[in-house]
Parts: structure tokens; C-alpha cells; sequence
């Protein structure tokens, strides 16, 4: 049975770094097939947001930021300053002022751009999150709007495509065509303004505004500004100040699995303005959702030394054991305590992470359990393999078919996933060789992560940038053949330079500092493990 790599990564999580700027997305009325909320695109909870007193000024200070400055380039700036969704926005204002004989033009970007905003993000099928919506207060783009209908009726660009009632008034909501695939719907009341990356955001397949999508923007467009803060609200956050803040909701870093680990709500970065500072915060349900010191050691003592990253779960075993089809799981969740670990390691892959769990101290024995999940964890149409026996430990391993496997030649290669118990520690991988290591460590016969975390608070993740540099180096090129020598020379000049930047950061580790406020947020400080040795 063959699998590739998204099934294997199904278990991963990862952190998304959303950078603000125009994006446009999907298509405009011409070409408009069904409601967008069949996407479940729900306006009054995004996946990610973005609070900036400038969006023009949000890449360059990202680049100025600690550590980003040290990774990313002009070019990231430049990117967004030149993305064709700006560019196309530009060129369309110009050519309507041209043939109209209006003051629309470079100035509206200005004021578009250069002011404070907010916007708010949704993934699209795909997973990426190119569905947003932008609000604004601003009173000469919304009075050139709120005075623009007469234009929108020949121009083939701009047009009216709807009235809604919005508190208390009937307003026209205008589309702006940017490209046959790109059109942004516009609305405005008073000063304020909000631009939606396509009008299936408000309206359904009938062309009817959706209520609650109507109700959100009603919101966005009040004159008070409390009703104003649907999305600040949401997320927690106060009012707005003079720096960036992004926030990445914890449904787009978790890829659906967010279920199973609830206590982690959100990441949010707060970039001050020039990059001088670049401050992270997590949001939790609570201080319990925070592992605790020294307890957290215990986990990291079962994790293999010198990962590339290594991140602890607060995962709910409760919800977790609700997995429907999952013959034997309910059982064993119920015999499982405290948060689980997620690691990556250079010598493996990206889509093959460690996995590590531990039951409750007194727990049944667990094999009979083990034995009946293994069947539906693993592949049952694959070969069942008998590993070499081990002091102390139980495997349960599988051989599977799959492209860029670790075992094999290059006509066909294989994985082992194989699922371990060692005492009251459950260990998982795609790649076996990450397993037998992790038992090892387990039973001191290798080093741990532990061995290099100092005494103090708890630690919630580690980063190794050079490991993670090298990672991301060979995962690059393994899927860019010989063949492929433009993409491989690109990467070569524009990736490979990155990537050396990046692994001469220091390995750190993430602590919280402080406890969680009424909202949940915390801060996170990351404490370099090499300057820590050393005091």
C-alpha cells in the first residue's frame, strides 16, 4: 500500500508566520460558481489576523526584526510591494481616473496602504490563507466610494453588483475586476471602509448577501468603535497601538487537528515599529494548558538529543479518544497523562516527525490495546515485520511502499512506521530509525534533550537553526531532480544563502514569562541554550 507524503503528514503541526499585504483572490461574478461559505468560511472568526498602522510598512519592518532580519531579504519587501494584485489595483485606478476624468489614482493606494488597518485571513481549499477581508477607517476613500456610483455604471472594471442594508442603511457594494480571476468587492459607511478579497465572502451562490457574512461587515462599518473590534475581540487583544501584531489562530497551525489539543488557542507576534522589537506571545485555555516545571523534564528525558525542532502538545487525551474507527484507541487514551511531544530531526524528513506520549503513572498494560490500534494505525495491507527484540520494549512495525522513503533503492523505497512502548512512554514515527533512538534515550543509553535544557521554567519548544537549515536544504533538493536544473539553480541562489543565515542563529528554547492574562496570552521568551551553559 502506498503513501505519500501529506498522509505521513498528517500528524505534524507546524507554525505559520502570516505577513500582511494586498492579496488577491479567486474569481468575480462572471465566472462565480456557489457560495463561498461551502468552504466554511465563517467572517466573524478568522484563522489569522493582522493589526498594522501601516501595511505598506509591514514587510520592511519585518525585515528589520530580530532574527528575521538575519533570514530574509529586501526581496520579501520588495515582493509584497510589487505583487501583481497591487500592481494590478494600481494600474486599474490609474486607468479609470484616466478615462473618467476623476481624482481616483496612486493617491487611494496611499491612503489604502500607508494608514492603519486591519485584516483578517481564511485559508482557501488548498490551505493557504488567501481569503481576507480589510478594514479601515478612512474619510476620503470612503466619501470617493460613497460618490463613485454614477462611474460604476460604464465603467467595465468598476461597477455596482448589489445593495445591502447596513445599519440602517442601503448601500451599494462596488466590485473592482483586477484580472478575469481577481476581483475585490468594496463597501462603505461614514469613514469607514472594508474590502473583501471576493464577493462569494459576502454574498451566496444566489448572489443573496449572506446574513452573518452581512452582520460582520455591518460590524466592521459601525461608527463605534467598540462594535468595530469584532476581530480584536475574538482574539483577545486590546486596543490597537503603534506597533504590528499578527496572529495565527491555532486551526492554521494545527491542520485539523486542533481538536485534540484545545489548551493552545493562538500565536501572536507584536513587530514595534523599525523591526526594533519582534515579541511572541502564545494564547492558552488557562495555566494548566502550560507544562509545568520540573514535570515537563520527564518528557523531554524520552526525546532523542539534537532535533532540528522539538515542541511540546497540551494535548486533551479526553477529546482525543472520540476518533472515530480507531479500534483499541479509546482505551489506551484514557491511560494517557500529560502533554505529548512533536519532534523533527535533520537526519530524517519533514513529513516523517517523531511522535511521544506517556500513560498515567499505574496504568494497565497497555499490549493488548497496542495490538488492536496497531491494525488501524498502521497500514493493514502492508507487511507486518518483526523487529529485532529490545530489553524492556515492545515494537509493532509495518513496511510500506511510499516515494523518498529511507529504505529501498531508487527504483522503490519503503518506510517502517513503527509504534513502541517502553514502560510508561509510547513512541511513534514513520521512520523507524528516529524510534529505536528515542528508546534508547528512554533508557539512558542515548542522549536527550533533556541533557542540554538548563533548571528553571518549563520548556515548550526547541529550535536548532542549523539543523533545521540542513533539514530544509536536502528536503529542497530531494524533490527538485537533476533534471529540473532552472528550479535547482534558483533555489541555489535565492534558498541555499537563506538557509545559511538561518543555521548561524543559535539554538534556543521557548519559555513563558510570566502567567497568562485574563485573555490567555502569554509571553514567550527564547533563552539560547549556548548562552545559558554559560553562566
Amino acid at each position: 500500500m502506498g503513501l505519500n507524503r501529506k498522509q505521513w503528514a498528517g500528524i505534524a503541526v507546524a507554525v505559520v508566520l502570516v505577513a500582511g499585504g494586498i492579496v488577491a483572490a479567486t474569481i468575480g461574478w462572471s465566472r462565480y460558481g456557489g457560495s463561498i461559505n461551502a468552504l466554511e468560511v465563517d467572517l466573524e472568526h478568522p484563522q489569522a489576523y493582522v493589526s498594522t498602522p501601516a501595511l505598506s510598512r509591514l514587510p520592511r519592518d519585518l525585515i528589520k526584526a530580530p532574527v528575521l532580519r538575519d533570514v530574509l531579504t529586501e526581496d520579501f519587501a520588495f515582493y509584497y510591494e510589487e505583487h501583481e494584485s497591487r500592481l494590478g489595483l494600481q494600474g486599474a485606478l490609474k486607468r479609470i481616473a484616466f478615462e473618467h476624468d476623476t481624482t481616483l489614482g496612486d493617491k487611494l493606494i496611499e491612503l489604502a496602504l500607508d494608514e492603519p488597518a486591519e485584516m483578517a485571513f481564511w485559508t482557501d481549499a488548498k490551505g493557504a490563507p488567501r481569503h481576507w477581508v480589510m478594514a479601515m477607517t478612512r474619510g476620503v476613500l470612503a466619501r470617493t466610494l460613497q460618490g463613485a456610483a454614477a462611474l460604476a455604471t460604464n465603467d467595465r472594471q468598476f461597477s455596482v453588483i448589489a445593495q445591502v442594508r447596513v445599519n440602517g442603511d442601503t448601500l451599494p457594494v462596488y466590485a473592482l475586476t483586477l484580472s478575469s480571476r481577481r476581483t475585490l468587492a468594496l463597501v462603505a459607511q461614514g469613514n469607514r471602509v472594508v474590502v473583501l478579497s471576493d464577493p462569494g465572502l459576502l454574498f451566496d451562490g444566489e448572489r443573496q448577501a449572506d446574513a452573518h457574512s452581512r452582520d460582520i461587515v455591518a460590524a466592521l462599518l459601525s461608527a463605534d468603535a467598540k462594535t468595530q473590534a469584532v476581530y480584536r475581540r475574538g482574539f483577545g487583544l486590546g486596543e490597537p497601538g503603534n506597533a504590528h501584531t499578527i496572529v495565527a489562530d491555532a486551526r492554521l497551525m494545527s491542520f485539523g487537528y486542533q481538536h485534540f489539543f484545545p489548551g493552545l488557542r493562538a500565536l501572536r507576534f507584536d513587530v514595534a515599529p523599525g523591526g526594533a522589537v519582534l515579541a511572541t506571545k502564545l494564547r492558552v485555555d488557562g495555566l494548566a494548558a502550560l507544562p509545568a516545571a520540573p514535570a515537563d523534564r520527564a518528557l523531554w528525558s524520552a526525546v532523542p538529543a539534537n532535533p532540528a525542532a522539538c515542541t511540546l502538545l497540551p494535548a486533551d487525551w479526553t477529546r482525543a479518544r472520540a476518533v472515530a474507527g480507531a479500534t483499541g484507541w479509546p482505551a489506551l487514551a484514557d491511560q494517557l497523562d500529560g502533554p505529548a511531544a512533536i519532534c523533527w530531526y535533520p537526519r530524517s524528513q519533514f513529513h516523517t516527525p517523531l511522535v511521544v506520549a506517556q500513560l498515567r503513572e499505574g496504568a494497565a498494560d497497555p499490549s493488548a490495546t497496542l495490538d488492536a490500534l496497531t491494525g488501524w494505525l498502521l497500514p493493514a495491507k502492508a507487511a507486518a515485520l518483526s523487529p529485532a527484540a529490545r530489553t524492556g520494549a515492545q515494537r509493532w512495525q509495518r513496511e510500506v511502499s511510499a516515494p523518498w522513503g529511507p529504505h529501498g533503492d531508487a527504483a522503490a523505497t519503503t518506510y517502517r512506521p513503527t509504534l513502541a512502548r517502553q514502560g510508561r512512554w509510547l513512541t511513534f514515527s514513520p521512520d523507524d530509525a528516529l524510534v529505536d533512538q528515542a528508546l534508547d534515550a528512554q533508557a539512558r543509553r542515548f542522549p536527550s534533550v533533556a541533557d542540554s535544557l538548563p533548571v528553571g521554567p518549563a520548556t515548550l519548544a526547541v529550535i536548532a537553526p542549523r539543523q533545521v537549515a540542513d533539514l530544509a536544504r536536502r528536503e529542497a533538493f530531494e524533490v527538485l531532480p537533476p533534471e529540473q536544473e532552472l528550479f535547482r539553480r534558483a533555489a541555489e541562489r535565492q534558498l541555499v544563502p537563506r538557509l545559511d543565515a538561518l543555521g548561524k542563529l543559535p539554538t534556543a528554547r521557548a519559555v513563558a514569562a510570566g502567567t497568562p492574562d485574563a485573555e490567555g496570552w502569554v509571553a514567550v521568551e527564547w533563552q539560547s541554550l549556548s548562552a545559558l551553559k554559560t553562566r
